[in-house]
């Protein structure tokens, strides 16, 4: 081949990745073209939509109320609760879209944005092919199949997607887009933020020459969603949320084994204590035997090896100290849920082995073979079994499922009546001008630009 022939070859296949990479995730996500839907460990999500969706329509701005929770006396769910993948599901339901597929949509939406922000931030480091690989590693991830075919966790599904544009953003010095997308993880899911607070800190500290880039960061993340997350932190002993963190949802319960990151044992049952657990917590075998070309640049990647290792320690028995010195970690209930940190970084290192193309093509086959057997449910179901809208059946069997956050006095949250605390106001008035300030700044940028 002379080399014309090889630049129209290498022509063609971007112009390929430009326009049809989607389809590549299409084997991901097979079974949500189906009518009916499946069963996962948390199928609430139908309910929450149609929740938020009446607080909307009652005039509640931000809605933290869902009325008819709490066996129809209401609870403050989105008080607390990461809400943005249901505003995401909103904006389809708003225009008509059955709430199944609303929901599905935002399940969509979590693998292409993942794909792409995981592109980006790996081509950024390992070129274009690198970036393609990076990001089938990332889409074809166990734990996003976990996530979406076994747990059903769409909000911690939509956290962890943020996490390589945040890298990206950070990386690249976009104080704005990295804020975004950090205010994104915090208002998709609590605990992901939580944990989010050690590894992004711990990027600060490795990049503390650019330190007040990182203090107009953090400051913006925190005005930007401050409507959330300063409420929810402060009023959360009002509920009987201290509930979410004995028993079984005790950490002490779901420590994981360094053999279960490589056993490729699936299964759809739950978490226990020891390593006989009924779901998988593996890290992908074609993922970790790509990551060999990054470890030749261990010094240039410190940090992410550093938090590669904290990620793997902090799920492991030999961490208990840890999380018995810091209370607030009790709060994450399932140590494995350090997984998205792990899996994230895992699949970014993955793009290292993409010398050229036809490695990258060869690789990326091998991603998608050897992981697609775990990206199905274990049954479908009519969606009426699960997935219902009617008010009444929300009320009444929903309840029991979710008591996360029931008041222990219904009359310290006004919000059921549409009223605020000051707390509340205080906040949503800091984030409301944060908003609008950020939207003017750039209205006057782009004018100036012109």
């Amino acid at each position: 081949m002379n080399i014309p022939d090889r630049e129209a070859s290498v022509y063609c296949s971007m112009k390929f990745f430009k326009y049809l990479w989607p389809l590549l995730i299409l084997p991901a996500l097979w079974p949500i073209f189906r009518n009916d839907f499946f069963q996962m460990h948390d199928f609430t999500h139908v309910a929450r939509l149609v929740e938020l969706d009446l607080g909307i329509k009652l005039g509640h701005w931000p809605p933290r109320w869902a009325p008819d929770l709490g066996w129809g006396n209401g609870m403050p769910l989105f008080h607390f609760y990461g809400s943005l993948p249901y505003y995401l599901a909103e904006l389809f339901y708003l225009i008509k879209v059955p709430a199944v597929w609303a929901i599905k949509a935002v399940f969509a939406v979590n693998y292409l944005a993942g794909f792409y922000f995981m592109y980006l931030w790996a081509k950024a480091h390992w070129g274009k092919w690198g970036g393609i690989l990076s990001g089938l590693a990332f889409v074809y991830l166990p734990y996003r199949a976990v996530q979406f075919y076994v747990r059903g966790s769409l909000a911690e599904l939509t956290a962890m997607t943020f996490i390589p544009l945040f890298y990206y953003a950070a990386g690249k010095r976009k104080t704005v887009l990295a804020a975004l997308t950090w205010t994104g993880i915090f208002l998709s899911h609590n605990v992901i933020a939580l944990f989010s607070l050690g590894f992004f800190g711990l990027y600060f500290l490795f990049n503390l020459k650019h330190w007040r880039r990182w203090l107009i960061l953090s400051g913006l993340t925190l005005l930007l969603s401050a409507w959330f997350i300063i409420p929810a932190f402060f009023e959360k002993n009002l509920t009987v949320v201290d509930s979410l963190t004995g028993g079984y949802f005790h950490f002490s319960y779901h420590f994981i084994y360094l053999r279960q990151l490589i056993n490729r044992f699936w299964g759809y049952g739950g978490s226990i204590l020891g390593p006989e657990d009924g779901m998988s917590f593996q890290l992908g075998w074609p993922q970790l035997g790509l990551i060999l070309p990054a470890v030749w640049l261990w010094r240039r990647l410190s940090y992410f090896w550093l938090a590669l290792a904290m990620a793997i320690f902090m799920m492991t028995f030999h961490s208990k100290f840890i999380w018995e010195a810091v209370p607030i970690l009790a709060l994450a209930q399932f140590p494995w849920r350090l997984l998205a940190f792990a899996g994230t970084i895992i699949a970014f290192f993955a793009g290292s082995a993409a010398k050229n193309k036809y490695i990258a093509v060869v690789a990326g086959i091998l991603i998608i073979t050897l992981n697609f057997r775990y990206f199905r449910p274990q049954q479908f179901s009519p969606v009426d079994d699960y997935y219902y809208t009617d008010r009444q059946r929300i009320a009444d069997e929903m309840s029991d499922l979710l008591q996360d956050y029931l008041p222990k006095n219904y009359a310290d949250f006004p919000t059921a009546a549409g009223g605020k605390t000051p707390l509340e106001s205080w906040s949503d008035i800091i984030s409301l001008l944060t908003w609008i300030g950020l939207i003017v700044y750039y209205a006057r940028t782009r004018r100036i630009s012109r």
